[in-house]
């Protein structure tokens, strides 16, 4: 686990790091690793320029499961449920007439086979899920389900 002041531009490299070490002793196929990197680094980067407004104490950490790999990240910035993101009008908007942002946690979510928020001790806890089995090379996700690591 590492808890230290987060920027924007050095969460990234953080997250990179761990999924790729969690990925690696999991032997996740290249997909598998990618959505969960994809939705670590949004959720993290999100944490530390909205949340937090670029600087930050973040908390990232992850593990290996038998049947899944996650990664979690603990914060104290004000409380926010990713979940609750609605995307609908940005998705609604014709692509040529969009303005950049507001489709990622959107598609970090859609990659992930399970998500989980808590709010613990004033905290936002978020915890990102791939699961293991039936890997699949083409990176699609799997059933998704609903338990917590």
């Amino acid at each position: 686990m590492t808890e230290e002041v987060s920027t924007p531009d050095a969460v990234g490299p953080r997250v990179a790091d761990l999924v790729r070490g969690l990925a690696e002793c999991a032997e996740l196929t290249r997909g598998q690793a990618y959505r969960l990197r994809l939705a670590a680094d949004e959720i993290a980067t999100n944490i530390v320029e909205h949340g937090y407004g670029g600087r930050g104490v973040l908390v990232v950490c992850g593990g290996v499961d038998d049947d899944r790999v996650w990664v979690r990240t603990e914060d104290r910035a004000p409380p926010f449920d990713p979940r609750g993101h609605d995307a609908s009008h940005v998705l609604a908007t014709h692509p040529a007439e969009r303005t950049a942002g507001g489709l990622g946690l959107h598609v970090a979510m859609a990659g992930l086979d399970e998500f989980h928020y808590e709010r613990v001790d004033g905290r936002n806890r978020n915890t990102m899920v791939v699961c293991r089995a039936g890997r699949d090379p083409g990176g699609t996700g799997s059933e998704r389900g609903t338990r917590g690591p």
